[in-house]
């Protein structure tokens, strides 16, 4: 046999050499590992085949460790300990405690995480939220979790929808009775407030059955901060949550009774998170707590 100077030593073949070693016969070595006696074969041929060199004398009694086997055996032990080492620390990191979770959220959902009970997450874990409407990777741990109003395209990400966010239109009342009471024969005299890459005002306006021309939108941004304060300032009629717009005494409800679009909530989490423990149960305590509060609107 010749040595491969390309081989890449298999840590399961390895461990077959230590168990067969161990326990003196392939059969025993099989029987402790819980394979089968063949594969337990193969893997020391393997092993042999791709070392260069016998690990066993062959007998009619059955393997026995030569000169080289004997030579290794110690240091395979040692792979064989630092493996179990191994295994045994990736467990630990299962299951250990989480301290700060990176939660990354567009603007138009940022308020619903603060508004979570610290009883429905974990008392012991702080929060950092990252509040973007760019989309994290969370592949490349730009977070641990997100809050999207889309679903996720990686198919690798864990994630779950958890509701969805009634969005209804909204105008200052000075600048409702400046332009007179709304309608659709009045719709037309109206200003708009809209996004830039998210034009849910013009979307949801054309599924009531309303056209909205695009220099009707005197107002353009993608900051709901922005949006609220151009709706304030009379530049016209802003879609935002039913929630904030309830919150305004001075606003007044267009399109009232109809919801100009539901936004889709989806609670999105990097891989790891399902492997450990911590994570795993905020992931589902977020995902509850999510639901329930979207649940009430």
């Amino acid at each position: 046999m010749q040595a491969n100077p390309s081989y890449d030593l298999d840590w399961n073949l390895v461990r077959t050499f230590v168990a067969v070693a161990n326990n003196g016969s392939l059969a025993a070595g099989a029987r402790a590992l819980g394979i089968t006696h063949p594969t337990a074969a193969r893997h020391i041929q393997l092993l042999e085949e791709g070392l260069g060199t016998a690990l066993f004398t062959r007998s009619g009694k059955g393997l026995v460790l030569n000169d080289m086997g004997a030579a290794l055996q110690d240091k395979a032990a040692l792979m064989h300990s630092s493996a179990v080492a191994f295994q045994s620390h990736i467990e630990q990191l299962k299951q250990a405690p989480v301290r700060t979770l990176r939660i990354g959220v567009a603007e138009i959902l940022a308020e619903l995480i603060p508004q979570l009970m610290i009883s429905d997450v974990d008392e012991n874990i702080s929060l950092d939220m990252v509040v973007s409407n760019d989309i994290l990777n969370l592949l490349q741990r730009e977070a641990d979790m997100a809050v999207r109003h889309v679903r996720p395209s990686q198919q690798e990400l864990l994630c779950t929808r958890v509701g969805s966010v009634a969005m209804g239109a909204f105008a200052h009342r000075d600048y409702i009775a400046k332009q007179g009471e709304f309608s659709p024969a009045t719709a037309a005299q109206y200003r708009y407030i809209d996004g830039l890459a998210n034009d849910h005002l013009i979307r949801g306006a054309a599924r009531q059955g309303m056209v909205i021309q695009p220099e009707q939108v005197a107002f353009r941004s993608d900051s709901v901060a922005c949006q609220r304060a151009a709706i304030a300032a009379g530049w016209g009629v802003g879609v935002l949550p039913l929630w904030m717009g309830a919150r305004e005494p001075d606003w007044c409800r267009v399109f009232a009774d109809e919801q100009i679009i539901d936004l889709e909530v989806w609670l999105v989490a990097r891989p790891e998170v399902k492997d450990n423990q911590s994570l795993k149960a905020v992931f589902r305590s977020i995902a509850a707590a999510l639901g329930e509060r979207l649940a009430v609107d």
